[in-house]
């Protein structure tokens, strides 16, 4: 899971090349397909950034709406959806919101979303099952975002920025500003969390080290109770963007190098003791989630290169089982690709949801639901 900032949008890198990280390989069975599952009905210029499932009759996805350049803010500028195991349908919240940002899901009567309320300050909402109940985090603190929140048994991690990077914890009765040694260092933001089986918790984001121009990947992770600053691999100009955890020892971060100029994909994998990189299956592009199923299958969405201008057949999506890598392609909308900032497993299954948004002509971008499986 994690946050989709609207610059992630304008992405673009140079030249595309398929390499393996095995070398030949054996002919593998078809990659399956992902295809569009809804077209939400929304404002004009609307975009949905996160999804979380419960299982095959229960999902959640937030973003925003009515987000034009120069357009009226619309009464309800959040979009925050249900999918009841028959279609998705439109939610609302109790409280004045603005956008949202981040959902996760623990179970079905455990849901959380974050975002930031009309005056800007950091909201977060729980849902039990039968009504959301809306809470202040941070009290009416404005300096503060929050992009993220990992839902765990009654529990909650929550993540963002305040100039440096920002972890809230909720324990069932209070929310808890963590000090994470070391991690306000230098200026920073967390934008996706993860948690694990048993608790271990990953967030990652990005700081700029030496106060550099360019910033650098950065991974606070908790094992416990204990919260620390990971060692990574040195890797300039670059942010991790979404982060899964199939266990304490086997979690993916993925984000993009260079990624406002020539972006190029950027993966690290955890195996419990270290963070390495590891090469991805494509040398241009950017990467912006992930999200893997307990049978050990893991897919990645990110964003084609342009220039130049090759014609790709849609959405970039790489899948790791197995040992080895392939990538694919999603559909087109509008004779565009969509770009997926969330992917969730449906739990119980080998079934995927992804949501994003593709450009549209006559809105500026429309909200979008994918599915594979």
């Amino acid at each position: 899971m994690g946050v989709t900032l609207r610059r992630r949008w304008r992405t673009v890198a140079f030249g595309v090349v398929l390499v393996s990280l095995l070398g030949s390989l054996p002919a593998q069975a078809a990659v399956p397909k992902w295809r569009v599952a809804a077209l939400p009905r929304l404002e004009l210029s609307s975009r949905l950034v996160d999804v979380a499932a419960t299982g095959p009759d229960g999902a959640w996805a937030v973003g925003y709406q009515g987000s034009g350049y120069g357009a009226p803010v619309p009464p309800r500028p959040y979009a925050l959806l249900r999918w009841d195991g028959t279609g998705w349908a439109e939610r609302v919240l109790p409280d004045d919101v603005g956008t949202l940002s981040g959902v996760s899901a623990a179970g079905p009567s455990d849901v959380w979303t974050v975002g930031q309320d009309r005056q800007l300050a950091p909201y977060a909402a729980r849902w039990n099952g039968s009504a959301w109940q809306g809470y202040r985090p941070l009290g009416q603190e404005t300096g503060s975002t929050l992009f993220d929140v990992a839902a765990e048994d009654g529990r909650a991690v929550f993540v963002g920025g305040n100039a440096h990077a920002l972890v809230v914890e909720w324990d069932g009765q209070q929310f808890t500003r963590v000090t994470v040694p070391g991690a306000d260092a230098w200026w920073g933001t967390l934008y996706g969390v993860a948690t694990a089986p048993g608790g271990a918790t990953f967030a990652v984001g990005s700081w700029h080290v030496g106060d550099a121009a360019y910033p650098e990947p950065m991974i606070l992770q908790r094992t416990g109770s204990t919260w620390r600053v990971a060692t990574l691999p040195t890797v300039p100009s670059a942010r991790l963007l979404g982060v899964w955890a199939r266990s304490a020892t086997d979690a993916w971060a993925v984000g993009t190098v260079d990624y406002d100029s020539a972006p190029k994909p950027l993966i690290l994998h955890w195996d419990g003791t270290t963070w390495q990189r590891v090469p991805a299956p494509v040398s241009a592009g950017s990467l912006g989630a992930v999200a893997g199923d307990r049978a050990g299958n893991l897919w990645v969405s990110g964003a084609n290169p342009v220039p130049p201008y090759v014609e790709y057949p849609g959405s970039l999506f790489l899948r790791y089982t197995g040992g080895r890598w392939s990538v694919t392609y999603g559909p087109k909308v509008n004779n565009a690709d969509p770009y997926l900032s969330a992917l969730t497993n449906i739990p119980g299954t080998s079934a995927f949801w992804g949501v994003g948004a593709v450009w549209d002509p006559a809105a500026e971008s429309t909200a979008l639901i994918e599915r594979v499986g």
